[in-house]
């Protein structure tokens, strides 16, 4: 199957906020909103891609990653732990703290079909090889387990549609591994290399297509790739008007848009870089 590329062009800006480090974008299919964070600045952004209203929620310190229950409750992960946010009063509740190593923050995360959260670390100041972790927190908050350990950089991850295939990416090793994954014990077993992302960039946030494929940002590539897990093949690439890409989602009222957030590129050279993008897919 030939490679197809989408340019810079078909990336339509719907967010900017001046954000350093924006990430994990989320989809909310039932209210139409789009949820990420700026993990430097300390905060949760939610957006009406409709009325381009957006509503804004503090963190206690760098927060990697924002999600949405089955309540409609946001789960942050914050530097300080593991928290739930009522995204209407914004009220806080603290659940629980896996991370107890003070060098590292909460990076890349994600619940699986059960409704547990899967949080990775990685270094706060700079990467810490083999320090960072993966770890699985129960779906009522109460409770947490280390699902992998000896990573540098815990960055994307997902699931197939039946909830027994994990994706994960650490970041320096250019790769996307596979797991067979346990719904109802929520473990992992038998790892295997699904994807090696070559060239300038490296894999940063993903998530998994409708279809099964895998979409991943690649920071320093400038663009987003569509790989095919079952044969390592490249699909589709998708250029962005941002050296670094950060992570992606799947939204839109009919699930046709990808949802892109990039990083500030440090020189100045990328006015639109930090913001918020979308490309129809399909």
């Amino acid at each position: 199957m030939a490679l197809k590329t989408v340019s810079t062009e078909q990336a339509e800006l719907i967010f900017f906020a001046g954000s350093e480090l924006l990430e994990g974008p989320v989809w909310d299919e039932k209210r139409q909103l789009i949820y990420c964070v700026s993990i430097d600045d300390h905060i949760i952004y939610r957006l009406d891609p409709k009325t381009t209203e957006v509503t804004s929620y503090l963190t206690d310190g760098p927060v990697g990653a924002a999600v949405l229950n089955a309540d409609g409750q946001l789960l942050s992960a914050e530097k300080s732990g593991i928290y739930r946010i009522n995204p209407d009063t914004k009220a806080r509740t603290f659940l629980t703290q896996p991370n107890q190593d003070e060098r590292l923050r909460y990076n890349d995360g994600k619940l699986d079909p059960k409704g547990r959260l899967l949080i990775g670390t990685m270094g706060e100041e700079d990467v810490i090889e083999g320090a960072a972790s993966l770890f699985s927190v129960a779906a009522d908050g109460n409770g947490h387990k280390e699902l992998l350990s000896g990573l540098s950089i815990a960055n994307g991850l997902g699931w197939s549609a039946d909830g027994q295939v994990f994706y994960h990416i650490d970041t320096p090793t250019n790769k996307v591994r596979q797991y067979a994954y346990d719904l109802e014990e929520g473990t992992l077993s038998n790892e295997r290399i699904c994807v090696e992302v070559t060239g300038e960039g490296s894999p940063d946030g993903m998530c998994v297509g409708p279809d099964g494929t895998l979409w991943v940002a690649e920071f320093g590539g400038g663009k987003v790739c569509q790989w095919d897990p079952k044969t390592g093949d490249k699909l589709t690439e998708i250029a962005l008007p941002a050296t670094n890409v950060t992570s992606c989602c799947i939204g839109g009222k009919s699930m046709d848009y990808l949802l892109v957030t990039t990083a500030r590129d440090g020189e100045g050279k990328e006015p639109l870089s930090g913001g918020l993008f979308r490309i129809k897919i399909s």
